[in-house]
C-alpha cells in the first residue's frame, strides 16, 4: 500500500510542476513511466429500458475519442453488471453498448486524475430496437442457406434427426447430398472431399460426432485455393468452437435398438488469452442386415447358359473413440497460436453369411454351398495440427501459418470358410479355408500459409503455398487350405507387402474486385506438382506418375478458376468456372488381385490416367418474406474419366474380373433446387430436389467396341419441422433417389423417412427420440446389362432402428473465472488505498 501511496503523490507533485511548464530529461521520462502504470475503469449496469431486467452478454466497448481504436471491453453478466479495466489514466474516450434487438447506447466518458480514475456509471438503459428485431427473426430463418461468392453453408444446428449420431446421419439431410450404404457421401452423384474445419482429414464420416457440428459447407465448385483434386466439390465440417467467456459444456448419453449406446461429453474453457476445449465421445452399434446377387451368363449370342444366386446375411457390430484437445492462445490482439490433437480408435467385427448356387441353362442347380466370413479389423489414428494466425490494422487482411501431421495403424484380419456341395451329394467336395491377416502404417505432413491483403474496400488479393507428403506401408499375407485348417498355404497371388510414396506441392494466386454494374468477380489460378510411386516389395514391381515431367505437362498442372457474383436486392446472381483433376489411387493402379472370392476378383489398372474435369455453374438466390429459394444449373464435361467396370474373365467365363479403365469422355449437367418456407408461425418445410443428365462412354475392354450410357435421373429431400408450445419440436425427413445411370446399367431407386421428437427443459436439458427408417425401405442396389451377363445386386447399411438421447447443457459467461477471487482482493485494496487519500477540492 506504501507503495501505491507514494507512486500517487509522486504523481500530484509531477502534475503540479507538469502545469508550470514542460518537463524535461529525467524527470519528465520517470513521470510519463508512472502514468503509464496506472489503470483507468469504469462498470456499471445495462438493463431493459421498459422491462427495468438486466440485460445479459451485451457487449460494451471503450474507444478512443475519435477513431474506432478499441481501448478496452466485456461481456455483461447475467445479472447486467460490467467492468471494463486497464484504460489509460487520462484522456477523453467513447462509451458504447450493443445487444442484438436493442439500439445501439453511446456517451463520451473522459478519465482523468485524480478523482475520475474509476467512475460507476449508473444504470445504463437499453431500448428495444423493433426494426432489428424483425429483421432478426426473418434473417434466423433465412439463414439456413447462406450463400457466397464460392460456397453455400447450411446450418444443421437444429437437426433434431442426427442428435447422437455421426456426420453420415447428418450429411443425409443436407440437400443436394446422398449417403451410400457404405456411409460415403455423394454430391450431385460425384464423391466430394471431406473436410474439417477447412482442411483434408483421414477421417470417415462415422467417426465425426454430429452433435460436435456446428455447421456443414457445401462448394459445389471450389476455389483455387483449394485442392485440384476436389473434383466432386468439398463438403467442409465446421467443429463446434468456444467463442464465449467463461466455461460451458455437455454431457450426453443415448441408446437404442440394435445394441446402439453411446455418449458424448465436452468441456470449454476461455479465460483472458486463453481457450480450451476438451472432447471424448463413443459410440456403438450393432447392424443386422441383409442383400442379394442374381447373375445370368450370357454366350456370344446373348443367350443364358448358367445361372448364380446369392444370399447374404450379415451381423456388422463397430465401435469408435474419438477424443480431441483444442488449446488456443491470443498472444496479442493481432497474432493467435492454436494447437489441436485428435485421437480416434474403432474396431469392427463382421460376421457375413452367404448362401449360394449355381444352375445350368435350364436352372436345374449343379453346385451349391454356404460360405462364412469372418472379419475382425481395427484402427487407430493420431492427429496433431499446429496453426499460427496474423491480423493486421487493416481490416481482413491477415496471414495463417498451419502444419499438422497425422500418424494411422490398422491391423484387418478375416477368415473365408467354404462348404460346396454337388447336386446330388454323390462326390464329396472338401471344405475350403481362405485366411488373411493385414496391417498397414502411415504417416502424412502437411503445411499450408495463406494470405489475404484487402487492397480496397472492393479489391482483395489471395495468395497461398501447400507440402503435402504421404508415406504408407502395408503387408496383406493370404493363406489357403483345404478340408482342414491343420495346414495353410501362402497364396502368393493375393498376398503382397506394398510401400508407397505421395506428395503434393502447390501454389495458388486469387484477386477479387467488383466492375460496372456491381459485378464482383474472384479469378484465380493453381498449380500443382504431384508425384506418386508404389513399390510392391515382395514382388519386385513398382509403378508411378509424376506431372509435369516435361513441359508438354505444364498445362495439366495448370487449373484456373473464374467465380462471378452480383447482388440486387435480396437477389443474387453467381456464375463459375473452373477445371480440376482427379488422379487415380493405389488401389485403382495396383496389378496385382486385391480381393477375391468364389465369382469376382479385384485387379488395379497400372496403365489408368488422371482425369480432367471442366466444371460450370449458374447459381440464383432470392431471400423473401417467408423464406429463400436457390436454384442451380450445372455443366460437367470429363476427360478420359475414372470409371469402375467388370467383364468374365478369359480363363472363367463364370468369374468377374472387377478393374478399373480411363473412359473417353463423359457429360454431366443438371439442376438443383432449394425452397425454405415458413408457411405458419411454427411450420417450417425445406424441399431440395437434384435433376441431372449423364452421358459417358469408353471401353470395358481394349478388344471391344466402344460402350455409351445415357440418361437422366434426380434425388429429392423434404424436411418438415412444426414447434409445439413449450419447447417440443416434431422434425419429419424424407429421400427419395431415382435410377441412376452407370456405365454398364443402373442404380435402383431408394426412398426412406426419419421421425423425431424434441423437447427442451430450462435451456438445460434436452431429450430426443428418433426413428429411422420408419417403413425400413432404406436398400440400395443396381441392375447391369452387359454382353457378358444381367446382374442384379441389393443390400443394406443399417436396419430401421429408435434411438433416445439426453444432453445436459452447463456454463457459465463469465469472463474472469479463475482470477473473480484476486481481482476483487485488488479492488478492495485499490478502494482501501483511495479512500486513505486526500486529494483536495
Amino acid at each position: 500500500m506504501t507503495k501505491h501511496l507514494l507512486l500517487i503523490l509522486s504523481l500530484i507533485i509531477s502534475m503540479h510542476f507538469f502545469a508550470q511548464g514542460p518537463p524535461a530529461g529525467k524527470g519528465g521520462a520517470d513521470m510519463m513511466k508512472a502514468m503509464k502504470d496506472i489503470k483507468g475503469r469504469v462498470y456499471g449496469k445495462i438493463i431493459d429500458a421498459k422491462t427495468k431486467k438486466p440485460v445479459e452478454y451485451a457487449s460494451v466497448v471503450v474507444l478512443w475519442y475519435n477513431k474506432d481504436s478499441l481501448m478496452g471491453g466485456s461481456l455483461t453478466k447475467e445479472n447486467g453488471e460490467f467492468a471494463v479495466e486497464n484504460l489509460p489514466a487520462m484522456g477523453g474516450f467513447r462509451f458504447r453498448v450493443t445487444q442484438i434487438g436493442y439500439k445501439k447506447f453511446e456517451q463520451k466518458i473522459y478519465i482523468q486524475l485524480p478523482n475520475k480514475l474509476e467512475q460507476d456509471l449508473g444504470d445504463i438503459k437499453l431500448d428495444l430496437d423493433e426494426k432489428v428485431l424483425d429483421a432478426v427473426e426473418v434473417t434466423a430463418e433465412k439463414n439456413t442457406v447462406v450463400m457466397s461468392i464460392d460456397k453455400r453453408t447450411y446450418n444443421v444446428d437444429k437437426d433434431i434427426s442426427a442428435r447422437g449420431g455421426t456426420a453420415a446421419d447428418v450429411l443425409k439431410n443436407v440437400p443436394g447430398v446422398t449417403v451410400d450404404a457404405d456411409g460415403n457421401a455423394q454430391l450431385r452423384n460425384q464423391s466430394p472431399t471431406i473436410f474439417v474445419d477447412g482442411r483434408p482429414t483421414n477421417l470417415t464420416l462415422s467417426q465425426i460426432p454430429s452433435d460436435q457440428i456446428d455447421r456443414i459447407e457445401v462448394i459445389t465448385n471450389p476455389s483455387v485455393k483449394y485442392d485440384a483434386s476436389a473434383t466432386g466439390g468439398i463438403l467442409n465440417i465446421v467443429i463446434k468452437k468456444n467463442l464465449k467467456p467463461g466455461y460451458n459444456g455437455m454431457l450426453m448419453l443415448y441408446a437404442g435398438t440394435g445394441d446402439r449406446y453411446g455418449g458424448m461429453t465436452n468441456l470449454n474453457v476461455k479465460q483472458g488469452r486463453w481457450n480450451t476445449s476438451l472432447m471424448y465421445s463413443f459410440n456403438q452399434s450393432i447392424n443386422n442386415t441383409d442383400g442379394y446377387t442374381r447373375r445370368t451368363q450370357l454366350d456370344s449370342l446373348k443367350n443364358p447358359y448358367a445361372y448364380f444366386n446369392q444370399e447374404n446375411n450379415t451381423h456388422f457390430k463397430m465401435m469408435f473413440h474419438f477424443g480431441r484437445l483444442g488449446i488456443d492462445y491470443n498472444i496479442n490482439n493481432r497474432n493467435t497460436i492454436s494447437l489441436n490433437g485428435m485421437i480416434m480408435a474403432g474396431d469392427f467385427d463382421t460376421d457375413d453369411n452367404q448362401k449360394y448356387e449355381l444352375l445350368d441353362k435350364d436352372k436345374k442347380k449343379i453346385i451349391y454351398g454356404d460360405r462364412l466370413n469372418e472379419q475382425k479389423a481395427g484402427f487407430q489414428s493420431y492427429n496433431t495440427q499446429l496453426l499460427y494466425k496474423k491480423t493486421f490494422p487493416k481490416a481482413g487482411k491477415e496471414l495463417t501459418a498451419d502444419a499438422s501431421f497425422n500418424y494411422a495403424t490398422g491391423k484387418n484380419g478375416y477368415l473365408f470358410t467354404t462348404y460346396t456341395h454337388l447336386d446330388p451329394d454323390t462326390i464329396y467336395i472338401p471344405n475350403s479355408y481362405q485366411k488373411n491377416e493385414a496391417t498397414n502404417y502411415s504417416g502424412q505432413y502437411t503445411f499450408q500459409l495463406d494470405y489475404v491483403d484487402p487492397l480496397s474496400e472492393t479489391r482483395k488479393f489471395e495468395a497461398g503455398i501447400k507440402s503435402y507428403y504421404k508415406t504408407s506401408l502395408a503387408t496383406n499375407i493370404t493363406s489357403n487350405a483345404f478340408a482342414t485348417q491343420d495346414s495353410y498355404t501362402r497364396d502368393s497371388v493375393m498376398s503382397n507387402r506394398y510401400l508407397i510414396d505421395d506428395m503434393i506441392n502447390a501454389a495458388y494466386v486469387n484477386y477479387n474486385a467488383k466492375t460496372f454494374w456491381d459485378i464482383s468477380y474472384q479469378a484465380g489460378l493453381r498449380f500443382e506438382q504431384s508425384y506418386y510411386k508404389g513399390n510392391i516389395l515382395d514382388k519386385k514391381t513398382s509403378f508411378s506418375y509424376n506431372y509435369p515431367s516435361s513441359a508438354e505437362d505444364i498445362l495439366k498442372s495448370v487449373f484456373p478458376g473464374i467465380y462471378l457474383s452480383k447482388k440486387k436486392g435480396s437477389n443474387e446472381f453467381q456464375l463459375n468456372v473452373s477445371r480440376k483433376l482427379q488422379r487415380p489411387n493405389f488401389f485403382q493402379l495396383m496389378p496385382v488381385v486385391m480381393f477375391a472370392d468364389k465369382q469376382n476378383y479385384r485387379i488395379g489398372n497400372p496403365q489408368l490416367k488422371p482425369e480432367f474435369r471442366n466444371i460450370s455453374e449458374l447459381n440464383y438466390n432470392r431471400i423473401f418474406s417467408k423464406g429463400s429459394y436457390l436454384g442451380s444449373g450445372y455443366f460437367r464435361y470429363e476427360e478420359q474419366p475414372i470409371t469402375d467396370v467388370a467383364y468374365p474373365s478369359v480363363d472363367d467365363p463364370n468369374v468377374l474380373v472387377n478393374t478399373t479403365i480411363n473412359g473417353k469422355d463423359a457429360i454431366r449437367y443438371g439442376m438443383e433446387h432449394t425452397i425454405k418456407y415458413t408457411f405458419f408461425k411454427n411450420l417450417d418445410v425445406t424441399f431440395n430436389v437434384n435433376a441431372f443428365y449423364i452421358y459417358m462412354r469408353g471401353k470395358i475392354v481394349a478388344t471391344e467396341p466402344e460402350v455409351t450410357a445415357e440418361g437422366y435421373a434426380y434425388n429429392a429431400k423434404t424436411t418438415l419441422s412444426y414447434k409445439f408450445p413449450k419447447q417440443l419440436t416434431l422434425q419429419v425427413n424424407g429421400n427419395y433417389e431415382s435410377p441412376r445411370i452407370l456405365l454398364l446399367g443402373a442404380s435402383n431407386e431408394l426412398y426412406s423417412m426419419d421421425v423425431s421428437l424434441n423437447k427442451m427443459i430450462n435451456m438445460k436439458w434436452i431429450f430426443n427420440v428418433t426413428l429411422s427408417d420408419a417403413f425400413n425401405t432404406r436398400r440400395m442396389g443396381a441392375h447391369y446389362e452387359t454382353p457378358y451377363y444381367i446382374q442384379d445386386l441389393s443390400r443394406r447399411r443399417e436396419t430401421r432402428f429408435v434411438k433416445f438421447t439426453v444432453t445436459y447443457l452447463f456454463g457459465k459467461m463469465d469472463a474472469s473465472i479463475f482470477k473473480r477471487g484476486k481481482q476483487l482482493k485488488s479492488l478492495d485494496n485499490n478502494q482501501g488505498n483511495q479512500d486513505g487519500l486526500d486529494f483536495g477540492k
